[in-house]
């Protein structure tokens, strides 16, 4: 964790402080997951795959979406 840290001071340091901090979490009551997993009478801990893959989608859109579509 220290590591992770330094890592993003040094950053901070070459390319500056950032101007917006953004928090993006996963909910396991998305339509997305609870449609692959409630006729399966599964939960989400059960899948943690299905959460990681649909969390991964996700992000990778808003990445899309806030440096490619320029939505900020």
């Amino acid at each position: 964790m220290d590591q992770l840290y330094f890592d993003g001071m040094a950053i901070w340091g070459h390319v500056g402080f950032p101007d917006l901090f953004v928090n993006f979490t996963c909910n396991p009551k998305w339509p997305k997951i609870s449609r692959i997993l409630n006729p399966l009478k599964l939960t989400p801990s059960n899948r943690a795959n299905i959460i990681a893959t649909v969390f991964r989608i996700k992000f990778e859109q808003l990445l899309l979406d806030l440096t490619k579509k320029n939505i900020l």
